[in-house]
């Protein structure tokens, strides 16, 4: 299993204490192929955790800019903008 965003990134090793039972349950899933090997699963969930974490940031700095009045005027101004050409593409060839 490759990482969803995985590309030949600078790596680290870091030591870290995990809970005995999902070591145990890591080396099962890699017994039975279901990840290609325990560091594998710890990394998958790791760029899982971040990648949910960035999401929720991102939607909370959104809920946030609602409420600045100069954010959803230019916000508004640009989609006008955009609207003429996002309509020319509605085309069907």
């Amino acid at each position: 299993m490759r990482l969803e965003h995985e590309e030949k990134i600078d790596s680290v090793k870091y030591t870290t204490v995990l809970p005995r039972r999902y070591v145990g349950e890591l080396k099962a899933m890699a017994k039975k192929k279901i990840i290609p090997s325990i560091n594998q699963g710890i990394r998958s969930a790791v760029e899982s955790f971040v990648l949910d974490y960035r999401q929720r940031m991102y939607e909370t700095e959104m809920k946030e800019a609602v409420s600045d009045k100069a954010f959803m005027r230019r916000t508004m101004e640009t989609q006008e903008i955009f609207s003429v050409s996002d309509a020319e593409n509605d085309v069907k060839w």
